[in-house]
């Protein structure tokens, strides 16, 4: 699979590189090629109970990424290329009382996507090479417009940390293992998407299939979900914007072999209040199943841009061992500055963990704020649905 991604990187940089040989194509170049990105520099404060540290790192809520969208004629159909790469900042989600990564790793780069796709009216989209599989985003239907503060990802702020006992030892369970999504990830793969189907004021509908294979490297989203199938819904009638998902999937499981899994979430917005709500839900076959609510409002109360707030919690059972729970509840703000293409955030997460024995565990919390540069929006208008199932 090494050498499918490496055929595929290869072929998008000759196409684009074939896109930019002629000055009488020069202008419909412009059209064709767009690169875009964010930075999101982030401070993290963390206290397992015993002690508390702050750290510098990318919010991996959102982390930062840099790529470039190539677009052509291909007969009757269109043709597309897709470059992302990682910045190299310590991710969040990688720091732990044991290790600290350094902040910036110019080896720990990866490309996080390296694709090509025919976009066909009749038959939709098929993509090659590496990229998000069918089911990646299914648990991230949210409108709140706080996910860079909270989400249902609550891994991705403070995962690689262990709970300690009640004596303050470090113990094995980590938030990461401890709150799953059963959401996909990013893999070499074939993907499908259908093409969209409108129901006129019903909203619209599109299937998308996925078979891959895993690549683990270092700051590559791990993925263990690699034949999948997701459904992705939204719409927007009256005052209410709508946005549903859900997946199926099989998980290979280290230790596990293969383990069935579905997921999905759901998020309804109230546009004249911007009161709205988000849950998502998902099961996995001795993996346990969680459930995740979000209640926010989000607005443009100060002219520069929407301030969005939210309350959340999320439950899990069984996701470590028979019996096992863990509860999670959190808040977030997010101010957007639009002139500048800035969105501040701040975070705060309570952790909570009670395994199946005698040994209590303590909370673990965190908090964290920071902002986000968007250097090029994908989008040149900012709509409701912006930024919905990418990762």
């Amino acid at each position: 699979m090494w050498a499918l991604r490496n055929f595929v990187l290869m072929t998008v940089l000759g196409l684009m590189g074939t896109s930019t040989t002629s000055h009488a194509q020069e202008e419909t170049v412009q059209q064709h090629l767009r690169f875009y990105g964010h930075f999101s520099p982030t401070m993290l404060y963390v206290n397992d109970g015993v002690s508390g540290k702050a750290y510098v790192a990318d919010n991996s809520n959102s982390g930062g990424r840099i790529g470039v969208w190539y677009e052509g004629p291909f007969g009757n159909h269109t043709l597309k290329g897709n470059l992302e790469f990682s910045l190299g900042v310590r991710p969040s989600a990688s720091i732990n009382q044991i290790y600290t990564p350094p902040l910036f790793d110019w080896q720990a780069q990866s490309i996080r996507k390296a694709e090509a796709i025919i976009e066909t009216e009749r038959w939709g989209k098929f993509s090659v090479g590496q990229g998000s599989m069918g089911s990646d985003g299914v648990t991230e239907s949210d409108l709140s417009g706080t996910g860079l503060a909270n989400y249902v990802g609550i891994r991705d702020v403070a995962g690689g940390f262990f709970f300690r006992t009640a004596s303050g030892t470090l113990s094995s369970v980590s938030i990461k293992d401890a709150f799953p999504t059963f959401d996909g990830g990013r893999s070499v793969r074939v993907r499908w998407d259908s093409p969209e189907i409108k129901f006129g004021i019903l909203g619209s509908l599109k299937f998308v299939g996925s078979v891959g294979q895993e690549e683990i490297e270092k700051n590559v989203t791990f993925n263990d979900a690699l034949q999948d199938m997701g459904l992705f819904y939204r719409n927007s009638v009256g005052q209410f914007a709508m946005a549903g998902s859900a997946g199926v999937s099989i998980a290979e499981v280290q230790g596990a072999g293969q383990s069935p899994q579905f997921a999905g979430s759901f998020s309804l917005l109230h546009h004249p209040t911007g009161v709205n709500a988000t849950f998502a839900g998902g099961h996995r076959d001795n993996g346990g199943a969680y459930g995740y609510l979000k209640l926010g409002i989000r607005r443009d109360f100060f002219g520069i841009g929407e301030s969005a707030f939210s309350l959340d919690v999320y439950e899990a059972q069984d996701a470590i061992a028979s019996g096992s729970r863990s509860v999670s509840f959190g808040l977030g703000l997010v101010q957007n500055v639009e002139r500048m293409n800035l969105d501040f955030f701040l975070g705060y997460r309570k952790h909570k963990y009670s395994g199946t024995g005698v040994v209590d565990h303590r909370d673990v919390d965190s908090v964290m704020f920071g902002v986000r540069w968007v250097f090029r929006r994908l989008e040149k208008h900012r709509s409701i649905f912006e930024g919905l199932w990418q990762t």
